[in-house]
């Protein structure tokens, strides 16, 4: 039951509903707490981590996430020690504590390569990657999200290939490469659309918006960019970046539309080269 439990909080977190996230983890952690199992209880725990570092909540889910991680390295399980390696790192990386994020993501990355764990290293790779875009180095965290996305297609993993595609056209739209961010995030998008994953479909809409807003396409930009930031699927940061990113670029939100983000998602992969109508009319 405390398994069951975990998983629908996972498939309600990639949906985009936290609240019934939330409830679902508490009630698989307070079984697996009454049963005393460690093991247990570090993926739900893990869990409630990720939603915490979703709301914002940064102090919590680095609390969340020591206690995890000291739970995996009792059992010496390399394994999970890799995964609350990197969440530490992710929660750093929001901080802007960026040497000890990337301090955090390389050791993650070296255990997943010392025990062969192919996903790990991809999302190792793709975090070091952001870390070195952030800090301008554009050409690293490019090697970085090859490296990652070849690894995911290889293991035909959907969330690392999103994640790496997404993050290759972020960089080529920081380059001012419309045809390779193009290419990179239809491909993002069409998958975040073949798994109903609205908390990555978010990430890559506000890059869509920055291309649009590139190609002269203000109003089309200005529509995703405000759907990201009130969408309760997007992450804290991300709604905090749309808002920026709106007055950066000088533009007005429209009227709320009255589309879902699966409908919008739906218009925007036919006709992407072509101005997107987000109306209703």
């Amino acid at each position: 039951m405390a398994q069951s439990l975990q998983m629908l909080g996972i498939l309600r977190y990639w949906t985009g509903d936290l609240e019934q996230t939330e409830a679902l983890l508490e009630e698989s952690l307070a079984l697996a707490r009454e049963l005393g199992d460690q093991r247990l209880i570090m993926a739900p725990l893990n869990n409630l981590g990720d939603a915490a570092c979703h709301h914002g909540d940064y102090d919590k889910a680095q609390r969340i996430f020591e206690e995890c991680l000291a739970l995996s390295r009792a059992l010496d399980d390399q394994f999970n020690v890799a995964i609350h390696l990197n969440n530490l790192g992710t929660v750093l990386h929001l901080r802007e504590e960026y040497p000890q994020a990337e301090t955090f993501y390389q050791e993650s990355l070296d255990i997943c390569r010392q025990i062969g764990d192919q996903n790990g290293q991809a999302i190792a790779l793709s975090n070091l990657g952001e870390i070195a875009y952030t800090i301008g180095n554009y050409r690293k965290a490019s090697q970085f999200y090859r490296e990652g996305l070849s690894i995911g297609r290889a293991i035909q993993e959907p969330w690392t290939i999103m994640m790496c595609l997404n993050n290759l056209g972020e960089i080529a739209c920081a380059q001012n490469n419309c045809l390779d961010a193009q290419t990179h995030l239809t491909e993002a998008l069409q998958i975040a659309q073949e798994t109903q994953t609205l908390t990555m479909a978010t990430k890559i809409l506000m890059n869509l918006a920055r291309l649009f807003a590139q190609q002269g396409l203000k109003s089309q930009a200005a529509a995703l960019l405000d759907l990201v930031r009130r969408h309760p699927a997007s992450e804290s940061d991300i709604q905090e970046k749309a808002g920026r990113l709106l007055d950066e670029l000088g533009l007005t939100a429209p009227d709320a539309t009255t589309l879902s983000l699966e409908e919008i998602v739906a218009r925007l992969l036919p006709e992407f080269r072509t101005p997107v109508s987000l109306s209703t009319d």
